[in-house]
């Protein structure tokens, strides 16, 4: 793994831990929902941790073709997501709406973040 990943890969850990532990707190204080929402966006983040992980063993040492891989599917998996929210929102269904627009957040700050670390580095 090269330095860009590693960095971005502690990065993932550091957002999961820190989604847990505001979860953990929110649901402690009874905010039970606002907790929930933020497993969803753990979720995120550690589904995209484990796309980093196929890159790696699907691409080998080719750190071109990983970042190709990895950009591709922040493109193809959100792609569901906004079809459910398009669909939540044409049924007026507020919940559904929330959830997918924490993942389709999260999703943007990991492309975000990849891409500033990947960069930096190059």
């Amino acid at each position: 793994m090269n330095e860009q990943q590693q960095k971005f890969e502690l990065y993932l850990d550091e957002q999961i831990a820190a989604c847990k532990q505001r979860g953990k707190l929110l649901a402690e204080d009874d905010r039970v929902d606002e907790g929930n929402f933020e497993k969803v966006r753990a979720n995120v983040y550690e589904i995209f941790k484990t796309i980093l992980s196929v890159a790696e063993k699907t691409c080998g040492k080719d750190d071109l073709a990983k970042k190709r891989f990895f950009l591709q599917k922040t493109e193809q998996i959100p792609a569901s997501w906004k079809t459910s929210y398009e669909k939540a929102q044409q049924h007026g269904d507020v919940k559904k709406m929330h959830i997918e627009s924490i993942k389709l957040s999260a999703i943007r700050e990991i492309k975000e973040t990849y891409m500033q670390i990947w960069e930096e580095t190059t």
